[in-house]
Order: structure tokens, then sequence, then C-alpha cells
């Protein structure tokens, strides 16, 4: 046995038969010193020691940043909000086309341009909280990215891993995660992991998945579920690795960032310039990130109540079940911009309306797990090619899910007549 170091200079000679094993054991441990002196010199720069404390400082902040900013609002706002959601079920009442609270009521004898204003105003409301909050972590993971020399793993499905993680515990919509994908993908990390960050987020919180058990038939959860798990888990890292292999290999490079990175601290900095320069380019990246984000997140606003007063979904799902009327129902819940559960107490409510199963399951997949605002963060930030194939690839999963819940309940159906008919 030998241990060598780049040289390839053997430290010890090959050891006799006689007391090989305990003789083996003294050589590793001597061994390991003789690394741990090679790589750690004890001459080593005390600067350098510095600049590894401060960098950790800076790190350290942004986390707690992280934190405090996750937990205030969890607490204070999103838990006991989804908690109250979750109470009611599908006996919610939705007073918006786009929210569950209306701040400005809209009446029949409105125009259609009083709805559309209305429906805007009201939305901005509803997810004016969870977009402060995705603003700030998108801001932070923007700085925090820039600051680790390792940005993810080099498997797509480790890196769709790691963005559930991130996602799932956010609660906030799709709409609200999109600034926090914004700030991830600039900063620097793996493309599946900031497209899989961004779906988690509305569908797989731990609160939403309570609620979808409590609300739905098993057979809808089930099918909801494989659905979200598929795209996120499995085709979210082969459409990475083969259809957006140019936006891939760009976040595969750990030195790819779209700002410029933090500079490194200096050696006679101290404690409270840290503090105080990691303060300045928190603000820096938040502003960077309001600036690319907000003004979207208007005229996504504007856009979602335009198509949810020109087309509501009441109206559609009166409509004969066909091919075309389901991607047209597809397209609609894929578009429109809303809040978390939304969709959860949407369906609820016109499946005990009567309304298909095929349109039902249809919206329970598509509705709130992307919306016409992640679409243009997407368009914009990634490249249109992702964003349009995101799209095409949820619609056509929406409409196979649908088919499948209406065979099933269809099938249902069935044998619930020839259980009757026995009976008679």
């Amino acid at each position: 046995m030998g241990c060598h170091f780049p040289e390839n200079q053997s430290i010890f000679a090959q050891r006799g038969k006689a007391g090989e094993k305990n003789e083996d054991c003294a050589e590793q441990v001597l061994c390991q010193k003789a690394i741990r002196a090679f790589l750690m010199p004890s001459n080593a720069p005390m600067a350098v020691i510095a600049k590894s404390n401060f960098q950790s400082l800076r790190i350290l902040l942004v986390i707690t940043v992280i934190v405090v900013t996750a937990v205030t609002f969890w607490i204070g706002s999103r838990y006991p909000s989804l908690d109250e959601k979750a109470i009611m079920g599908g006996s919610a009442q939705l007073e918006d086309p786009l929210a569950f609270e209306a701040l400005i009521q809209i009446q029949p004898s409105d125009s259609l341009l009083v709805r559309i204003v209305y429906t805007t105003i009201n939305w901005v409301e509803t997810v004016l909280e969870g977009m402060a909050f995705g603003l700030v972590i998108g801001a932070c993971f923007l700085t925090l990215i820039g600051m680790i020399p390792v940005r993810g793993h080099r498997n797509g499905f480790v890196n769709s891993l790691i963005g559930v993680a991130v996602g799932s515990p956010l609660g906030v919509c799709v709409n609200c995660s999109a600034p926090v994908a914004k700030g991830l993908h600039d900063g620097g990390a793996r493309l599946e992991t900031t497209l899989a960050t961004m779906f988690s987020s509305p569908t797989l919180n731990v609160i939403v998945l309570s609620m979808l058990f409590s609300i739905f038939p098993l057979y809808l959860v089930v099918i909801k579920l494989s659905q979200t798990l598929l795209f996120i888990l499995v085709l979210v890292p082969l459409l990475s690795r083969w259809a957006f292999r140019e936006e891939r290999v760009q976040t595969y490079d750990d030195s790819f960032c779209l700002i410029e990175p933090p500079s490194a601290p200096q050696v006679d900095e101290s404690w409270p310039s840290v503090v105080r320069n990691t303060s300045i380019l928190l603000g820096r990246n938040l502003s960077y990130i309001v600036i690319r984000t907000v003004p979207l997140m208007l005229l996504a606003g504007i856009l979602g109540a335009v198509v949810a007063n020109v087309i509501p979904l009441q109206t559609l799902v009166d409509y004969p079940p066909s091919i075309l009327s389901v991607a047209v129902i597809a397209l609609v819940g894929i578009f429109l911009p809303v809040p978390v559960a939304f969709d959860l107490i949407l369906v609820a409510v016109l499946i005990t309306a009567g309304a298909p199963m095929i349109y039902s399951m249809t919206l329970l997949f598509t509705l709130g797990i992307f919306s016409v605002y992640p679409f243009l963060i997407v368009w914009k930030t990634i490249s249109p090619r992702v964003a349009v194939i995101l799209t095409v690839v949820l619609v056509l999963i929406g409409v196979a899910g649908g088919i499948i819940a209406e065979e099933i309940h269809q099938a249902e159906i069935r044998d619930m007549l020839e259980f009757l008919e026995q009976g008679i």
C-alpha cells in the first residue's frame, strides 16, 4: 500500500507480510497527516483565512435574510391563509374571476372594460404579498448563488429534485414563484432546478396537497399527482437535455451568471463593512429583479383579466366535450394567472355544478401550474423556445389527463347503473 502526492512520489515503502495490518493502519494515519500538511501548510497566509471567513459571513447573512423573510411570510400570511382555504374546501366562494376575494365588487351591469379593470385590481391585491415575498427571495437567491462555486449537480434529475426541495415549501402561486425562478436562473442555477422550483411551489406544497386529498375523489388525486411528478421530475430533465440543450449547457458552466458577480472580500475589510456591502448588494439585486419582473406582472394581470372576462371558464364548460374544446380549456387554464389553491376551489365548484369530468380534470392540472406571467418570464429570461415547448407539453398532459379521468368516471357510472339494475 502507498500514499501518493501529485508528483507520484511514494511516502511509505511497501510493507512486509509480518505485522502488515497494524502497519497499514499506522500508515493511513501518517498519510492523512501528510496530505493535510501538503494541502494546508502551517505557514498559509492569514489573508486567505480572513477572506474565507468574510465570504462565509456574506453567505450566512444572505441565508439569514432568506430564513427570516420566509418564516415571517409563512407564519404571518401564507399558511394561515391556506389553512383557511383548506377548512372551507369546495364550499369557498370565489368573488372574482381571478381572486378569492374582491377588493372591488364586479356588478352584472358593469361594462366589459370596467370588469377587466376591476379584475386586474383584485388580482394585484390578491397576489401582492406573495409577489413581494417572491421578489425578495428571488433577489436573495440571485445574490447567494453568485457566492457559491458549485451551483448544482451534473445530473439533471438530481437538479429537479433540488428544485422541488426549494420550491415546494415556498407555498406561493406560480406567478409569485416566477421572480424566484428569475433570480435562480440569472444567478447561475441549473436549468432543471430553476424550472422545478417554479412548478413545484404551487403544486407540491403540503397544504395544497392536503386540500387535494380532502376535496377530490382518489382517482383524480392520483391522476393529478402522477402528471405533476412526471412533468417535474422526468419531463423537465429530459426536455432540458434534449430540447433545451443550448439553454441547459449555459447553466452547467459554474462561472455562468447574468449579473456581475460580487467582488471578493478584501483582506483589510472589517465585519461591519462586510455587512454593509452585502446589504448594498442585496438591494441592488432586488432592484434588478423588480425592474425586470414587475412590469411583466402588471401586463400578465391585464391579459389574464381580459381572457377571464371575455372567455369565462364557466361558459366554456357548457360546450359539449370534444378534443378541440378540451384543448381550448387546457390553453385557457395554462394562460390564467390564478393565485395558489384557486384551481382546487374552482374545479371543486365546477364538479359540484355538473361540469364534464374531462373539463374538470384538464383544469385541475393546467390551472395553476403555469400561466401567462411565468411564460413571459421564461420567454425573456431563458428563451422563447423553452416557454413555448413547456406550454405545449403542459397542454398535452392536461388533455391526456382529462381523457383518462373521463373514462374512469364513465366506468364508475356504468358500474353504478349495473349495480342498481341488479338490485331492481
